[in-house]
C-alpha cells in the first residue's frame, strides 16, 4: 500500500460519516425537550411531552426505505458510469435532502428530508465498500473496508456530541443545529473528487486496461505488483462469461455467493443494529436512566475506539472467527440486557439499571469489533466484479429491508398502548449460525483468487487453507475453468475433485 492508497481510502469514506451521523442524531433528537414539545404529544400521567409510537415509526421506519431505494439506484449509476461519477451523485443528493430537512416546519417534512438523505445513504452504503475493496490489495483489504465503519462511527460519535450539547436548548436550534452540521460532509466529498481516482477494476471491466494500469501503479508498492494484478483482473473477467445482468446473480456459482452476501448484512440487522441505531435514547429512558445523552455519547466514544484499535482484525485474525464469536456474545449480551431490565418493570433497581448498561457497552465493544466491519466486508468482497455493485446493492437492499422492519416494529413492541413489552424487546435480537456452514474464510486471498474458488466449487471450510498469492487464476483460466451452469446433480461430485487436485497442481 503506498501513502497514495491510504489517502484514497480516506478520502472515499467521507459519505460513510453522514451514515452514522444521521443514525445517531435522530435518536437523540427522539428525546430532546424542544424536539418532544414541539412534534409530541403530553403525558397527563408522566407530566411530559413524547412523540407519539406511530410518529416514532414513521420518522425512523419511512427514511431506511430511501436506502433500500438508494441501493438499487447504485448499482444502475456505478456500473454504467462508474464508481467517481456515482460519488459526485450521491453528494449532490445529500445536499438537497438536508436542506429540506433543515428548513422544515412540521415533523412530516423531517420525515421527508430524511427520507431523501437515506437515499444517497443508501448509495454509501452500497458502493464505498465495493470501491474500497477494488482498490486494496489483499494483505489488507479487510483493514481497508474497516475504515469505512471508522467514519460511520466517528460521523455518529460527533453527532451524539452535538446533540449532548444542544438537547438542553428550548429553541427550534437544539435540532436544527444537528441537521445543519452534516452538511459539510457532502460539500467535503465533492472537494476531494478530483483526488479519487476511479477503480482499476471498473476500467478493466469497460475495456480501459492503460488507465486502470496507471492508476493501480499509484496504489501498489511497485510496478510489478501492479503489472501481475491487472493480468489477474483480466484472467478473472475472461473467466466469467456472464455480462453483468441482474439474472446472473443467480447463475452458477454465483448463486451461492449472492446467498452469502445478502445474508451476512441482514444478520447483522437483526442482532440489535437497527434497534440500538433507532432507539438507544428512548431504551435509556424505558429504564429510567436520566443520563441517557451521556451514555450514548459514551457508548458511540467506544465504538470509535474499538474500530480505531482493531481495525486490523479481519486481515490477521480472520473473517469466521471474529463473526462466530461476535454472535455468541452479541446474543448472550442482549438476553441478558432484556431480563435484567424487563423483569418487574415498574421498578428498575440500580443495580439492573447498571447490569443492563454494562451489557449494552459489552455489546457495543462486540459489534465494532465484528459484525460491524465484516457485514460491510462479505458483500464487498465475495461477488464477482462484473456483479460487485448489483450484489452490494442487493445485499444492501436486504439487510435495510430487515432494519426496517425491526424500526417500524420496535415502538410498538415497547409502547404501553400496544406490545407493552418495554426493555423485553432484547429478546428479539440474536444471532445464528449461518457463517459456521456457509461463510468461508477469505482472509489473505485476492478479489481474483476468490472468483476462483468459487468456480472451483471449494467446500466452505477448504478456503482457508487453499494456497492463496500465487496468481494462480491465470494458470486456471488457461487450461479452462468448469463449465458456468453445471446442473446442480453434477456440482456436489465437482467439489471434491477440485478442491483436492487445484491447491497440489498451484
Amino acid at each position: 500500500m503506498t501513502a497514495r492508497a491510504w489517502r484514497v481510502a480516506f478520502f472515499a469514506c467521507l459519505g460513510a460519516m453522514v451514515f452514522g451521523y444521521d443514525t445517531a442524531w435522530w435518536s437523540g433528537v427522539l428525546g430532546m425537550p424542544a424536539f418532544t414539545k414541539k412534534f409530541g404529544v403530553y403525558n397527563l400521567t408522566t407530566k411530559t411531552y413524547a412523540i407519539s409510537a406511530p410518529l416514532q415509526s414513521s420518522g425512523s421506519g419511512i427514511p431506511t426505505a430511501g436506502r433500500i431505494l438508494g441501493s438499487i439506484i447504485c448499482p444502475l449509476i456505478a456500473d454504467r458510469f462508474g464508481r467517481r461519477i456515482t460519488m459526485l451523485v450521491m453528494s449532490i443528493a445529500f445536499i438537497i435532502s438536508i436542506i429540506v430537512e433543515v428548513t422544515a416546519q412540521s415533523f412530516w417534512q423531517i420525515v421527508i428530508g430524511r427520507f431523501l438523505n437515506y437515499i444517497p445513504m443508501g448509495m454509501a452504503g452500497a458502493l464505498v465498500p465495493v470501491y474500497q475493496a477494488e482498490c486494496a490489495p489483499a494483505s489488507c483489504r479487510g483493514s481497508l473496508v474497516t475504515i469505512y465503519t471508522w467514519f460511520v462511527d466517528a460521523g455518529a460519535l460527533m453527532a451524539s456530541g452535538i446533540v449532548y450539547n444542544t438537547h438542553a436548548l428550548e429553541s427550534d436550534a437544539s435540532f436544527k443545529t444537528v441537521m445543519g452540521v452534516q452538511m459539510m460532509f457532502p460539500v467535503f466529498i465533492i472537494c476531494a473528487l478530483p483526488l479519487i481516482p476511479e477503480t482499476p477494476r471498473w476500467l478493466c471491466m469497460k475495456s480501459r486496461r492503460d488507465e486502470a494500469l496507471e492508476i493501480l501503479k499509484t496504489l501498489r508498492t511497485s510496478d510489478e505488483v501492479a503489472e501481475l494484478e491487472i493480468l489477474d483482473i483480466e484472467a478473472s473477467l475472461e473467466m466469467r462469461n456472464s455480462e453483468g445482468k441482474w439474472i446472473d446473480l443467480i447463475r452458477g456459482s454465483n448463486l451461492r455467493r449472492t446467498i452469502i452476501s445478502m445474508v451476512i448484512p441482514s444478520i447483522e440487522a437483526w442482532q440489535g443494529q437497527s434497534f440500538m441505531g433507532n432507539y438507544l435514547i428512548v431504551f435509556l429512558i424505558s429504564l429510567g436512566q436520566t443520563n441517557q445523552y451521556l451514555l450514548s455519547l459514551l457508548l458511540q466514544s467506544v465504538l470509535l475506539i474499538m474500530v480505531t484499535l482493531l481495525f486490523w482484525t479481519p486481515d490477521k485474525i480472520g473473517r469466521r472467527p471474529m463473526l462466530l464469536a461476535g454472535s455468541i456474545i452479541m446474543f448472550v449480551t442482549m438476553f441478558i440486557t432484556a431480563g435484567v431490565s424487563g423483569h418487574d418493570a415498574s421498578h428498575i433497581s440500580n443495580s439492573r439499571k447498571s447490569a443492563a448498561v454494562g451489557m449494552l457497552f459489552i455489546w457495543a465493544i462486540t459489534y465494532a469489533c465484528t459484525w460491524q466491519t465484516l457485514g460491510f466486508i462479505a458483500p464487498a468482497e465475495i461477488p464477482t466484479t462484473k456483479l460487485r455493485t448489483k450484489t452490494g446493492g442487493l445485499a444492501y437492499f436486504v439487510q435495510q429491508t430487515g432494519g426496517l422492519i425491526v424500526t417500524f416494529i420496535s415502538p410498538y413492541m415497547q409502547d404501553a398502548s400496544y406490545g407493552n413489552m418495554g426493555p423485553y424487546i432484547g429478546f428479539f435480537f440474536g444471532s445464528i449460525i449461518f457463517v459456521y456452514f456457509c461463510f468461508p474464510e477469505t482472509k489473505g486471498a485476492s478479489i481474483e483468487e476468490i472468483d476462483m474458488f468459487f468456480e472451483q466449487r471449494l467446500p466452505t471450510r477448504e478456503f482457508g487453507k487453499a494456497a492463496k498469492g500465487q496468481h494462480g487464476i491465470q494458470e486456471f483460466v488457461m487450461h479452462g475453468a468448469p463449465e458456468k451452469d453445471l446442473e446442480m446433480a453434477d456440482r456436489d461430485s465437482a467439489i471434491v475433485k477440485t478442491a483436492s487436485a487445484t491447491p497440489a497442481e498451484k
